[in-house]
């Protein structure tokens, strides 16, 4: 069986093991019914609230900011409130060493 498989969206090569693509960020398979929501690490401006959402629901990361905008301009400052509270909520998305470390340690060691 081959070690690689070609992302059918941006034709790259990526490891036949690999669920998204690492150039396009596409979902190789299919999504995973359950993920958890975290704070983007690239696609960001101030924490990542946005990023973190629009890749959630696959939505444009602009579409989700000018609902946050809209909420604060016209709900008396609902969108800036509910930002606030997903900034302290949702976690930060681990970088790969960071899972590559947490996968390394095992479970027995993440709960010390």
């Amino acid at each position: 069986m081959s070690e690689f498989q070609t992302c059918p969206y941006c034709h790259e090569e990526v490891r036949a093991a690999a669920v998204r693509c690492r150039y396009c960020r596409s979902w190789l398979d299919r999504r995973p019914a359950v993920r958890d929501w975290q704070r983007s690490r690239d696609d960001r401006m101030i924490a990542g609230v946005c990023g973190g959402i629009a890749e959630q629901f696959d939505l444009p990361t602009t579409l989700v900011r000018l609902g946050f905008l809209l909420a604060a301009l016209f709900m008396g400052g609902m969108g800036l409130v509910l930002y606030v509270a997903l900034w302290v909520v949702m976690p930060q998305e681990r970088d790969a060493l960071g899972a590559l470390r947490d996968a390394a340690e095992g479970p027995a060691e993440r709960d010390r």
